[in-house]
């Protein structure tokens, strides 16, 4: 009888243990709960965007806020239900990401339902992401209040109370109060100089920045006048197509100031998208500008200070955010046309005598 091996080089290799079969679920897998996660509660949000837009036509703090909170919201639950305490140390931080993922995904959607454009969704993303950390930061104290996640009631209670929200805020619409923007640049030119080059016609340079991206923009303008009515009319081609607006004041050498009714109103913008057109709905009604006006005023020297102001309105929420970029556009287009008309009243000083008021 020989002996038995007594140590592991003596008995030789041992025989593999079978493996069994690898796990292939998703929850698994942190990377595809993630996902998981971001996919399905950003469809969510896309979902809620598009009843807000097309079933109510709202453009409001619903809209804007709550959709995103909800999703950033409900995907830190879905997470946290797919892959219950892993990674208590930054479980957080993981948390909060796929809940920005979750809106931005969302935002996507809404481009490839040709429900919104570039131009808006880039303008709503800082919203969207101070929503999303909001949301995500809520789902994450729910986790560590409760210590699980339950995504279904919570899913729920969105169905029925985002409806609800969006009917109020829709049956309730914050007052649309008129603002005026103003602008003002000083001329090395006389009232009269300054007079003459805003009431001929005036090319204005090549859009850069918002402007190139879509935002509308006068491209030219020029006076028509009618002898028989003694009306006059300022005939405006802008980038998204030409507008006659009636002169309600003119009084030479002071100040000019037309009308701007609704139905000569361009478009707000030209979004960018992938498709060759979109009709998004907050292009049209929800951004009216009421009037336009030029004042100029003498200054010591032969300078005159050239004012545009222009009053303005929109039903977009939350208001104090969305002002913001409308009073930004807005006085970025005056910064352009008086730097125009600056440049031609300066010309008209140097090699014209001044001009008569007319």
């Amino acid at each position: 009888m020989e002996p038995q091996a007594d140590t592991p080089a003596e008995r030789g290799p041992e025989a593999p243990c079978p493996i069994g079969p690898a796990s292939t679920s998703w929850r698994d897998s942190p990377w595809r709960c993630a996902v998981v996660a971001l996919v399905a509660t950003g469809l969510l949000g896309a979902g809620l965007m598009a009843l807000s837009i097309e079933g109510y036509g709202s453009y409001g703090s619903v809209l804007f806020c709550l959709s995103p909170g909800i999703s950033a919201f409900l995907a830190v639950l879905l997470h946290e239900w797919a892959r219950p305490g892993h990674g208590d140390s930054m479980w957080s931080v993981t948390k909060a990401i796929v809940g920005i993922l979750a809106v931005l995904f969302s935002l996507i959607c809404l481009l490839t339902l040709q429900l919104e454009g570039l131009i808006c969704i880039a303008m709503a993303l800082p919203v969207a992401f101070v929503m999303a950390v909001i949301g995500a930061a809520l789902g994450v104290l729910v986790v560590q209040i409760s210590g699980r996640a339950r995504p279904l009631p919570m899913l729920m209670t969105v169905l029925v109370l985002y409806p609800a929200a969006q009917q109020y805020e829709a049956s309730h619409p914050a007052p649309v109060v008129p603002r005026l923007i103003t602008t003002q640049l000083e001329v090395e030119a006389s009232p009269a100089q300054v007079w003459a080059a805003l009431t001929r016609p005036v090319q204005y340079p090549a859009a850069t920045g918002w402007f190139r991206a879509g935002v509308v923009y006068p491209t030219r303008t020029a006076f028509a006048h009618d002898s028989a009515s003694g009306c006059r009319t300022l005939v405006c081609r802008y980038s998204q197509g030409l507008a006659r607006l009636p002169v309600v004041a003119w009084q030479p050498g002071r100040q000019l100031t037309f009308a701007v009714p609704p139905a000569d109103m361009p478009a707000p913008m030209h979004e960018l998208s992938p498709y060759p057109q979109i009709h998004a709905p907050h292009l049209h009604g929800y951004f009216q500008v009421d009037s336009g006006t030029f004042r100029l005023r003498a200054l010591p020297g032969g300078r005159t200070l050239l004012e545009a102001r222009t009053v303005y309105r929109h039903s977009i929420g939350p208001q104090f955010y969305w002002r913001l970029w409308s009073d930004y556009l807005l006085d970025a287009m005056h910064q352009r046309v008086l730097a125009t008309l600056k440049a031609e009243a300066e010309t008209l000083a140097t090699t014209q005598a001044p001009a008569r008021h007319d």
